[in-house]
């Protein structure tokens, strides 16, 4: 795309910073075009992929150590991905230098410039090493003075195996947000029953920001203790922590193996009634439990989320659910309609029915097929012969009616009534008396 009328190019298609980084300028003019190009205009978007060649090169080849740092910075502004982009050339060059010499003595020796910059990027190598002898010196970094160093040495330091979590603990207190994210993320990787315990006690009594972090990032921890956590912050203060508690509980059923989906229903229902009714199973094949492995720990504390799963499914308040969790936290929704006959749970799977995700919609009929709720019928025939209810869903309510009505009456056969031919009354009271 051609900008020639802008005042920032210096041809069509040439940023005029470009200009500023020829070898022939001094390493002020060089740094001020770097300063240029990481923080570009809005003219300047489509040549993204220009900007970050020529900053790489210079991080490469530049001569002086000042001007080659302000490139990285440049490069992290236009997105992380080119940091590891950075990292991957910088090992290409030392290999092609000496094909003898390893990267990883590049990066631990960039870990301990002065520049923050290159740290971050040593950092960064370290944990693209793959050496599990690395984890000491990333470990060290972990007091960094620079907030990108300490983020990407902590989670690096778990991706190469270090699984002390004492030295983390620190970095889950810390007021930087790209820290804490990175020390729950670590924890999350390391995995063991210590990093458990550290995570359950943060998402309990950490700060709100730390207690959203955790439960956010919990699903990817697959042990049932996960999901024990994950149970209590749905009942946490603050709504913002309830809701991703619950949405990672939800992706932690859908995606993890450890965890049993029946068993987090039974939870799940028997506080939503009271213990009524909480061992109830629809005993269909298309409303079977999702999941079949491991239970959940004993001992979880579990609170009525039939609102915050109703939010799930209906994506209104956005995070991190997938297509798979919003299935999940459908099919824990018409567990608790089956089992409760709560009219707002029913009211909710009826929304569900032009749910944009045929397994979502076809979820909740399949349940209300079989929910007990005086009212459903009249419910299903007003949605149906609505106007403004698109034709997919109204479909869809007209087949849950005709299905409902299969069912009554095979349970009237069912009851194995006896019929009598009355030809007078006298018949009937005739044979009650045989």
């Amino acid at each position: 795309m051609e900008h020639d009328s802008r005042s920032d190019r210096a041809d069509g298609a040439r940023p005029r910073a470009f200009a500023l980084l020829d070898e022939g300028n001094d390493a002020t003019t060089r740094l001020e075009g770097v300063e240029a190009l990481g923080s570009p205009s809005s003219s300047m978007v489509g040549d993204e992929r220009q900007i970050v060649d020529r900053l790489l090169r210079v991080v490469l080849t530049d001569e002086d150590a000042a001007v080659r740092a302000e490139a990285i910075d440049a490069l992290y502004f236009h997105g992380d991905r080119y940091v590891d982009e950075l990292v991957s050339r910088v090992a290409a060059a030392v290999r092609r230098r000496d094909p003898a010499d390893d990267p990883e003595t590049a990066f631990a020796r960039w870990l301990t410039s002065d520049h923050a910059a290159y740290r971050m990027v040593g950092a960064t190598g370290l944990g693209a090493t793959g050496s599990p002898d690395a984890t000491d010196r990333l470990r060290e970094a972990f007091d960094d003075g620079d907030a990108r160093v300490r983020a990407r040495s902590v989670r690096a330091y778990a991706e190469l195996g270090g699984d002390a979590v004492t030295p983390i603990r620190p970095l889950l207190g810390t007021r930087n947000a790209l820290v804490c994210r990175s020390a729950v993320d670590a924890l999350v990787t390391i995995g063991t029953a210590e990093a458990v315990t550290l995570l359950s006690a943060a998402a309990d009594a950490g700060s709100e920001r730390l207690r959203r972090t955790v439960v956010t990032r919990l699903y990817g921890l697959d042990r049932p203790e996960s999901a024990t956590t994950l149970l209590r912050a749905t009942t946490d203060p603050s709504p913002e922590v309830r809701y991703a508690a619950t949405v990672s509980l939800v992706r932690l059923l859908a995606e993890g193996e450890s965890v049993r989906g029946r068993d987090v229903r039974e939870r799940v229902v028997a506080d939503r009634a009271s213990g009524d009714g909480s061992e109830e199973t629809t005993g269909a094949d298309e409303t079977r439990d999702p999941h079949d492995a491991a239970g959940v720990a004993d001992g979880a504390e579990d609170r009525p989320i039939a609102r915050l799963l109703h939010g799930v499914v209906s994506g209104d308040r956005g995070g991190h659910a997938t297509d798979e969790t919003r299935c999940h936290a459908a099919w824990l929704l018409g567990e608790l309609a089956t089992a409760t006959g709560d009219p707002a749970v029913i009211e909710w799977l009826l929304d569900a029915l032009g749910h944009a995700d045929d397994l979502v919609a076809d979820l909740a009929a399949a349940y209300l097929r079989r929910v007990e709720f005086p009212d459903l019928e009249r419910q299903l025939r007003a949605l149906a012969e609505d106007p403004e209810t698109d034709e997919d869903t109204s479909e869809r309510a007209r087949r849950v009616l005709r299905r409902r009505k299969r069912l009554t009456a095979d349970r009237v056969t069912d009851r194995a009534l006896e019929y009598v031919y009355v030809r007078w009354p006298a018949d009937y009271t005739e044979k009650h008396r045989e």
